[in-house]
């Protein structure tokens, strides 16, 4: 209660600026993303070189934009993980940080996979279709390992949102965003059909993306029509 007394009309109006900021920066994340879903319908699975040959043999100039427009992605990302941390300090939860360190090591585990592809994209008219493949296979598989962070993000802010900070909606969209986040743990165990990387329906990368942006614009969307920090959220 100390603290909402020093919520003033300054603060608020700084609040709300920095909410509009950080849904701006969410709504660009999906923007700058989105191109991925171009590709994803032809991503091959990781068996063999063959098709991972084929599909750079078509996809190699689109991917180099995409893969750039993705990094880009990352700035607007953190603008907006910067104002999700400043909005949930006043909660005093735990989730919180479990939620910033899934979120961290997430993105660092994607980061690494598009240096590793853009590797593949560059090279593979230089290299053996085998090298191809194997740097297309382990940027793909960088999804396996980091499904555990990805899902305890989801964890997070379902805890968070079930709390009462966000509405119970939220809670039960990032349940299923975990859902889809641990599904892609399948990876380490198969090179084709559904647990595979790299085209799988569970272990494949655009389950868990698609996760990612969705709760990033809803958040974002909620932001924008309640841009003002409530008394109640700087006590």
């Amino acid at each position: 209660m100390e603290r909402a007394k020093t919520l003033t009309p300054e603060r608020m109006g700084s609040a709300m600026l920095s909410r509009r900021s950080g849904a701006l920066a969410g709504i660009a994340l999906a923007v700058l993303w989105a191109p991925m879903a171009l590709v994803i319908p032809f991503f091959p699975n990781l068996a063999g070189p063959t098709g991972i040959g084929v599909f750079y043999a078509d996809h190699a100039n689109s991917m180099k934009w995409i893969l750039a427009s993705i990094s880009v992605g990352f700035i607007a990302f953190f603008i907006f993980a910067g104002r999700l941390v400043a909005d949930l300090i006043p909660c005093g939860s735990g989730w919180l940080w479990s939620a910033l360190g899934g979120a961290l090591m997430f993105m660092t585990a994607l980061c690494a996979a598009l240096g590793v592809d853009a590797a593949a994209v560059l090279l593979f008219e230089s290299v053996s279709p085998e090298t191809v493949w194997t740097l297309h296979a382990v940027a793909f598989l960088l999804a396996a390992p980091a499904a555990g962070a990805g899902a305890v993000f989801f964890v997070a802010v379902a805890a968070l949102a079930f709390g009462g900070t966000w509405p119970r909606s939220f809670g039960w969209l990032a349940v299923l965003g975990a859902a889809v986040n641990l599904a892609a743990v399948a990876g380490f165990f198969s090179l084709a059909g559904a647990p595979n990387s790299g085209n799988g329906l569970l272990g494949g990368l655009a389950g868990p993306v698609s996760a990612w942006v969705i709760w990033i614009l809803a958040v974002s969307f909620r932001w924008l029509r309640h841009p003002q920090l409530a008394p109640s959220e700087g006590s």
